[in-house]
């Protein structure tokens, strides 16, 4: 089917306000913050940065949305079919790990994984987790830097134990149409600058708890250039897109 022909479901976390040329939206929010947007790709009007939302944006996003569903409405011990499921159907995934609340590991799938993780990252802040909310966080390993997104199990209203679904942010961006054309920051690190290396310095300057405490999209300078960012709720975190305003 023609790029032109489709409807894209772009979802991303930006006011209204914040990008008033995104029209023809759905309102419908998730988890309080996560509102869904509808681009019309044979709009005769359709502008340089709608498109690139769109094209570029949009397949890892709505992966990414797809996952965090998924962990939010799991909230018990799952059984190994329910990894093998999830692993297969997001195959950008490094491993899932089961534990109890004290981070004592129940289980692992695949037993092996890619990097060796301590999860310390994901303490304190997992042990008060709401049941159906999800959190990210971030582990640095030798073989570079693995975004944590974990979720809650309970038992008679009692947190027990935690679901923590680990990737590569670089694995991630790969499912982009052009991911040198994207910024990704997480946990105020910047995790991926795409071909804007350059920027960086201008990236660790910007408070992002306080730009997204004020709004979930804008406009930033960074150095001679103008980028448009947009940031994902992760239940109390926060995932945020960069990609250049031409």
């Amino acid at each position: 089917m023609p790029l032109n022909n489709l409807v894209f479901l772009i979802l991303i976390t930006i006011l209204i306000t914040g990008c008033q040329n995104i029209t023809a939206f759905k309102d419908r929010v998730v988890d309080g913050r996560n509102t869904e947007y509808e681009i019309r790709m044979d709009r005769s009007d359709i502008n340089s940065l709608e498109r690139s939302l769109a094209a570029n944006i949009y397949p890892m996003d709505t992966r990414l949305s797809r996952i965090l569903r998924s962990l939010s409405v799991r909230d018990s011990y799952p059984p190994v079919e329910w990894s093998q499921r999830i692993m297969t159907e997001f195959p950008w995934l490094n491993g899932i790990t089961v534990m109890d609340k004290d981070g004592q590991i129940l289980s692992m799938y695949p037993e092996t994984g890619i990097k060796q993780l301590s999860y310390e990252p994901i303490f304190p802040q997992a042990t008060s987790l709401g049941q159906g909310r999800v959190m990210l966080a971030i582990e640095h390993s030798p073989l570079g830097s693995e975004i944590l997104l974990v979720s809650s199990v309970y038992e008679d209203f009692n947190l027990t134990g935690m679901i923590v679904v680990n990737f590569d942010p670089r694995t991630f961006i790969s499912h982009s149409t052009d991911p040198d054309e994207i910024i990704l920051i997480s946990d105020q690190e910047v995790v991926w600058t795409g071909k804007y290396q350059d920027v960086t310095p201008y990236l660790e300057e910007i408070d992002w708890d306080q730009m997204v405490s004020r709004r979930v999209s804008g406009k930033v300078k960074l150095g001679p250039d103008s980028f448009f960012w947009f940031a994902r709720a992760v239940g109390e975190d926060w995932l945020i897109y960069l990609t250049q305003d031409r």
